[in-house]
């Protein structure tokens, strides 16, 4: 299991947010008012739904905008973690080993 999350639901939600903001702008021009409420009802739901989804992170979100493929990107952060956890576990092993002697 990842703890690294492709950007694509986030994206999808902001994508979904313009569409239904491009729509309200057509019921206001129409002076479709009935549809508009409800139009702003489910885009107020699909920006708290998003913020609600972040806001659950235990840490602020990361945007890498380097090269690479996404799964391609997420291996090499996944290996370098389990690489500096191992070395801190040594580390810690380390000290205590000193603080013995």
């Amino acid at each position: 299991m990842t703890n690294f999350l492709p950007a694509g639901i986030i994206n999808e939600t902001i994508s979904d947010i313009n569409q239904k903001a491009r729509e309200m702008k057509s019921y206001l021009a129409e002076d479709r008012l009935d549809e508009l409420k409800i139009s702003l009802d489910a885009l107020e739901e699909m920006a708290l739904d998003l913020w609600v989804f972040i806001e659950r992170f235990q840490c602020e979100p990361l945007i890498y905008t380097g090269p690479g493929k996404t799964d391609e990107v997420i291996k090499r952060l996944e290996w370098a973690l389990a690489f500096s956890e191992e070395d801190i576990e040594q580390i810690l092993r380390s000290m205590n080993t000193k603080k013995k002697a």
